[in-house]
């Protein structure tokens, strides 16, 4: 399963050039370029959340087959 890593690594990308195009666009009085910097920052934020649930879930699916295993481990026993 994916670890989400990616995810996290392409959001944060996301949001420092957002940030770096909204003040852009707020340095030279471009409202679109400042908008198009604010939606690719929430975009960055929505796609690291994304990543931390993917490593979450994956997480707690290691552990669950740990457990199982183990499980299986004392009934062979």
């Amino acid at each position: 399963m994916d670890s989400g890593m990616g995810d996290k690594l392409k959001g944060m990308k996301d949001k420092v050039v957002g940030k770096i195009k909204e003040e852009y666009g707020d340095l030279v009085d471009d409202p679109e370029k400042e908008l198009e910097g604010k939606l690719q920052q929430a975009r960055g934020e929505a796609v690291e959340k994304a990543g931390e649930i993917k490593e979450d879930i994956s997480d707690k699916v290691d552990d669950l087959a740990d457990k199982a295993n183990d499980k299986i481990d004392e009934w062979k026993k």
